[in-house]
């Protein structure tokens, strides 16, 4: 098989290619075509959840008082319908998923931060510390 490239490596595909077409789309455009699939996957999808944004909100809020929900967001894991919360505090933040059929929180898991995650070997606070 010849390669299409003259100077492609012969031991096995690049992955580095520049590929130009005719037509170029801006970024804020890409941005703006991912927002509207976004919300058409949730619109979608939001016929089936028996609990509301606003009952998940709850239920993250009732497991973190005190908190600020970051974001909230319809999603699927593995076929299941839930609702993914990012609550953050002045120290800490969490990943908290909701059941979006009975608003049961279903993970409630801190994210460690950028330097736990550097210094991996160091143990992680307990929040009761």
């Amino acid at each position: 098989m010849e390669s299409a490239e003259p100077n492609a490596p012969v031991n096995g595909p690049s992955h580095q290619f520049e590929i130009h077409s005719s037509v170029q789309v801006s970024r804020e455009i890409l941005r703006e075509a991912y927002q509207a699939s976004h919300d058409a996957y949730t619109k979608k999808l939001q016929k089936y959840a028996k609990c509301t944004e606003a009952q998940a909100r709850k239920a993250v809020m009732s497991e973190h008082p005190g908190c600020k929900i970051e974001d909230i967001q319809l999603r699927n894991i593995r076929t299941n319908l839930v609702y993914m919360a990012i609550a953050r505090d002045d120290e800490d933040k969490y990943l908290v998923i909701v059941d979006a059929g009975n608003g049961n929180i279903l993970l409630d898991r801190r994210i460690p931060t950028h330097h736990e995650r550097v210094f991996a070997g160091a143990p992680v606070p307990s929040r009761n510390e």
